[in-house]
């Protein structure tokens, strides 16, 4: 595992309110994780806080930041108001901008923009739509 030493400050300066640099790792944020609680071997709030701390930028390579459902028990719970989805939502930005994303939710988000759906529309059913359309329309 590669250290970046500034990546921590790379992420603490992009997040508004600086949040992540309150972390005192006590684990709040993973004993009230949903995600956590189901699959504590997949996800864990603190170790992904702690990964960003010590500067292990290949965090942004893991399927573990894509685990997270945004339901902020985390933040609801923490002590220091550590913004965990804030951070979650930055990792993930910062993960897609350097090709890290899963490729299945990203071809997903190509036919959402393509064809309005996130599965392949069959010639079939996209002869129906288009006859819906004239009719309809």
């Amino acid at each position: 595992m590669r250290l970046n030493p500034y990546f921590k400050e790379e992420i603490s300066r992009e997040l508004k309110d600086h949040s992540i640099l309150m972390c005192y790792q006590c684990g709040k944020c993973s004993s009230f994780c949903p995600v956590f609680n189901l699959s504590p071997e997949k996800f864990n709030p603190r170790k992904l806080i702690e990964m960003v701390y010590i500067g292990a930028e290949d965090v942004l390579k893991t399927e573990d930041i894509w685990r997270c459902t945004t339901c902020y028990e985390c933040f609801e719970n923490c002590p220091q108001k550590v913004n965990f989805v804030e951070i979650i939502f930055l990792l993930r930005t910062k993960a897609t901008e350097r090709g890290y994303a899963p490729k299945i939710p990203m071809q997903e988000l190509v036919l959402v923009r393509k064809e309005g759906f996130s599965v392949q529309i069959s010639p079939r059913a996209k002869k129906w739509r288009e006859e819906v359309i004239k009719i309809g329309g």
